[in-house]
């Protein structure tokens, strides 16, 4: 009977141990980064998205997870790698940066922000068939390098991205706007891209500051005339 009334207890704790393990997909061990750099990197299945439950809590990569910013899990892209996200039920795209690990739930790519999954209409059923494409790899080199000469008495600004589609340009406007909230960027039309610049500075200096503080957020841009 006590052999009996012992297993019983051992089987409803293995019960609740695999319940809690299931609510909770993102207490998988994570797998190793994919640091391919250069290299083309597309993939196409299921997207999720995660909100309440996870928000204010700490990403795989040491962020304080925050539902209303364009960011995104993904099992094996290496952190701050930007990722274009398209919805193949609507065409609808976002801009997203992967700053946590997941899902681990079978057939599943790729789990969302809610802002993220808001942009692409997919927040009422939960999920939606994407195709993603590796925008920019964490630790790309820089678009260009600058060559300007900063003793002339001219203007400068930040070229922060080139990009073929307005979306992907819009995003990383948002993205610009919560680490430099006093500054202004725009995007401008110039040789078949939307590109995005700063504002405009008399000293080149100040050029300066912007990309070293976007390098410490793993973006890259150059000086350049505006």
């Amino acid at each position: 009977m006590k052999w009996t009334l012992a297993l019983c207890g051992i089987s409803v704790l293995l019960f609740a141990v695999s319940c809690s393990a299931r609510k909770n997909s993102r207490s998988e061990p994570p797998q190793p980064a994919l640091e391919t750099v250069g290299s083309s990197f597309s993939q196409t299945g299921i997207a999720s998205w995660y909100g309440d439950d996870f928000h204010g809590k700490r990403t795989a990569n040491g962020e304080i997870y925050d539902m209303h910013k364009l960011t995104a899990a993904h099992q094996t892209l290496a952190f701050h790698t930007m990722v274009e996200v398209e919805n193949l039920e609507n065409g609808k795209k976002v801009l997203v940066r992967i700053n946590d690990r997941g899902p681990f739930l079978k057939n599943r790519i790729i789990d969302l922000s809610l802002q993220a999954a808001q942009r692409l209409a997919m927040t009422a059923q939960g999920t939606a068939v994407v195709h993603l494409r590796v925008v920019r790899w964490r630790g790309a080199a820089k678009t260009a390098e600058s060559t300007i000469s900063t003793n002339d008495a001219v203007e400068y600004c930040v070229q922060a991205g080139a990009f073929t589609v307005r979306e992907n340009a819009d995003d990383l406007l948002l993205t610009l706007a919560e680490i430099f909230p006093g500054l202004q960027f725009k995007v401008i039309m110039e040789d078949g891209m939307f590109k995005v610049l700063s504002q405009n500075f008399t000293a080149a200096d100040r050029c300066r500051d912007i990309i070293t503080k976007m390098d410490n957020f793993h973006l890259h841009g150059f000086i350049r005339r505006p």
